[in-house]
């Protein structure tokens, strides 16, 4: 199968807003694939690459589109997947470089919009409004195989691909071979956000509050002696975390997956910065060493399997009941079980007095469904906001089509007169938003690029956020972690935004307890 058919459908899906002529266009596509080109044009849908991470950005893949003959050639799925495997196998010094070569030799094979596609692919931002689920639901129907089925293997495979693959080549009986098996990591469960925990205890009743961490979310699957770990991104990590592998080994079970958060603790106890605790999960030389400065600690909260019983359609309450007599006291979660709003209350403020983001409640009734997101877990965390200037805005796709959508979102730069660019985010827009959004910014348009509209620097948007990260995407350094808009700011000019100065200090307050670094030495060193 060429690329350019599955960007031609590509487009027609984002074109479309229906959701069954969506699942069909897609379903006639798989239904035209074969072999390892239905895996292909799955993950692709979806907007997922089987390599995961390529070591690109923004900046090499403009250079590799930079100054090529337009003598475009047909080049195939399963052609395409081989460039990115070149480019996923090239380590160390020169690696960029021959990254870029790699990526250009595929570029100039193709066509503008085959390029735009793979642009967009590998920085994760297809969004032609096929969802993973709607390509699940594309290959139930040209599988003729029940959705539920489809489903479930994906909950125990976590490569929609290689569910898509089995179902149109195997059928039933390929789709049976996707089960819980120790060392072969399930996707998550994963949480709703709620505004607070009044809405929590509204929608939940009696349920089980925990901490919210934020760590490191891992997945351990112990057989005998041998431990693997994984990440929620289902990438495994156990030469990464010694100290997590020797505790696992100590459990009582001869086999079970036991899930849970890995945070980087201080000497205080506290926990240090999600970056300090990312720095030990990419860590593949010298563990021993680093490990003596960012100290791992975890805190379990669920138990998936048990001694060969899989314990998925098992209450959450009955899960950790289970659990308690798997994993030490000191490492299980914080938890409390009540319907009493105000001892959720005080139970946040315990959480975030103990340097933690927040509360995690979940329904004491709730089966675990891999993979999913639902409203049985949700999570609670207080916000940072900022009042941030548009800079620019993308067309929407699916059901936001024909109006501006995603926000270019930057902050004041006193000295250079200007603005510095923290990241974009789509989310917490109402259509009544959208709507005067788009009239407003079609008003001041300056030009466009593609499906960007670039804007007079004058709406100014109240925006909440988790913190601030490193970031080598923006020209600052720096982005917004689970930005949303909250409203527009028409009270405010431009000139009377957040600094980028102000976002320093918020990202600095975050790390100044990084290894061996005083909250002094942090604010000395960025002055």
């Amino acid at each position: 199968m060429r690329l350019l058919t599955l960007v031609e459908i590509s487009e027609r899906v984002r074109l479309t807003e229906r959701k069954k002529a969506k699942v069909s266009l897609m379903a006639g596509l798989l239904g035209q694939a074969r072999g390892r080109e239905i895996a292909l044009a799955a993950s692709y849908l979806s907007g997922r690459l089987p390599q995961g991470r390529l070591g690109l950005g923004c900046k090499m893949l403009r250079e590799a589109a930079e100054g090529l003959s337009p003598s475009p050639r047909p080049v195939t799925l399963v052609e395409v997947d081989a460039f990115f495997e070149a480019v996923a196998g090239e380590r160390g010094a020169g690696s960029a470089q021959r990254r870029l070569r790699i990526i250009r030799e595929l570029f100039s094979r193709c066509e503008e919009g085959e390029r735009a596609f793979l642009t967009g692919l590998i920085m994760g931002e297809i969004r032609h409004g096929a969802l993973e689920g709607l390509v699940l639901e594309a290959a139930a129907r040209a599988s003729a195989l029940p959705l539920g089925r489809l489903r479930q293997a994906l909950m125990f495979s976590g490569e929609i691909g290689e569910v898509a693959r089995a179902a149109l080549e195997e059928g039933g009986a390929g789709l049976s071979r996707f089960r819980p098996r120790l060392f072969q990591p399930i996707s998550p469960m994963l949480a709703s956000p709620a505004e607070d925990e009044r809405e929590a205890a509204a929608r939940l009743g009696e349920a089980a509050w925990e901490y919210k961490i934020d760590g490191a979310r891992v997945q351990i699957h112990k057989g005998g002696d041998e431990v693997r770990i994984f990440t929620r991104h289902l990438k495994e990590v156990t030469g990464s975390v010694p100290e997590i592998v020797a505790l696992a080994r100590n459990f009582a079970p001869t086999e079970a997956i036991v899930e849970g958060e890995v945070v980087a603790l201080g000497r205080d106890g506290k926990p240090l910065s999600f970056q300090a605790t990312m720095r030990r999960f990419g860590r593949k030389k010298e563990v021993a060493e680093v490990r003596k400065t960012i100290p791992l600690n975890p805190y379990f909260f669920d138990l998936l399997y048990l001694d060969g019983e899989a314990l998925f359609e098992v209450p959450y309450r009955e899960r950790i009941r289970q659990l308690a007599s798997v994993v030490s006291a000191g490492h299980l979660i914080p938890r409390i079980i009540t319907a009493d709003e105000k001892k959720a209350r005080e139970f946040l403020l315990r959480s975030l007095e103990a340097g933690h983001e927040g509360l995690m409640a979940k329904a004491l009734e709730s089966r675990y469904t891999a993979g999913q997101r639902g409203y049985n877990w949700l999570k609670i965390k207080p916000f940072h906001t900022l009042d941030l200037v548009v800079l620019a805005a993308e067309w929407g796709h699916g059901r936001r089509r024909g109006w501006l959508s995603n926000l270019h979102l930057g902050a004041r730069d006193p000295g250079a007169e200007g603005f510095v660019m923290l990241g974009k985010t789509f989310k917490g827009l109402t259509d009544e938003m959208l709507r005067w959004q788009t009239r407003r910014l079609l008003d001041l348009e300056l030009g466009r690029d593609g499906g960007t509209v670039y804007v007079r620097p004058e709406i100014v948007v109240e925006v909440a956020f988790h913190d601030v990260q490193e970031s080598p995407r923006y020209p600052g350094g720096l982005a917004l972690r689970f930005a949303r808009v909250k409203r527009f700011r028409q009270d405010k000019t431009a000139r009377e935004a957040d600094t980028f100065q102000k976002v320093e200090e918020i990202f600095q307050e975050g790390t100044k307890k990084e290894p061996g670094t005083s909250g002094a030495e942090k604010n000395t060193s960025s002055q």
